[in-house]
């Protein structure tokens, strides 16, 4: 079950309040953190920027439907920064989307966590606009998924560098022969 801080919640009832949203995706390249808000700010001892070109965050709409609802999330893109670290495997980059009070910067309420699931950069020369659009999927999105795992040595060791299960897996295996036909 979700719980928002109950600071959130009373500062949602008061009369004036100002919600901000901080993006968090974790690249490969490096993680990327940026703010709505106008101006930069640090929460929990990391910065998040008011200049990257953070423009909309669209959440998926509720429905008593279980289908496949994104999470959308425009950027500015001029300079071809996020074109570049899309072309260097994006797909599957954990994103986390948090809700605070401007004012206070040490609770916040997780509004959407989960991956990314497509990528495109939109240009339009009539408005001037180039966006890089990133495309996250809903909890449901991934029901039908499947995923490549190879069962080596190696790529158990990505995964885990002290795990041994696959170690020894070919030492005991003898040659198999069949033999075909007659």
């Amino acid at each position: 079950m979700k719980t928002t801080p109950s600071s959130i919640l009373s500062g949602l009832v008061n009369d004036v309040a100002t919600p901000y949203l901080i993006l968090e995706m974790e690249f490969a390249s490096g993680t990327i953190r940026l703010t709505n808000l106008g101006f930069n700010v640090t929460v929990g001892g990391l910065l998040y920027l008011a200049d990257g070109g953070l423009t909309e965050l669209s959440p998926p709409q509720l429905s008593s439907v279980l289908d496949r609802e994104v999470y959308r999330i425009k950027l500015v893109d001029f300079a071809n920064e996020y074109k570049s670290t899309f072309e260097n495997n994006a797909l599957g980059t954990p994103v986390t989307v948090s809700l605070g009070l401007e004012g206070n910067y040490t609770d916040l309420d997780i509004v959407y966590k989960g991956r990314i699931d497509a990528t495109s950069i939109e240009t339009n020369p009539e408005e001037g606009t180039k966006e890089a659009i990133i495309e996250c999927s809903s909890p449901f999105g991934a029901l039908d998924r499947t995923t490549d795992r190879r069962t080596d040595r190696k790529t158990q060791k990505q995964i885990d560098s002290t795990d041994t299960c696959f170690d020894n897996i070919y030492a005991n295996a003898d040659e198999i022969a069949l033999r075909w036909g007659k």
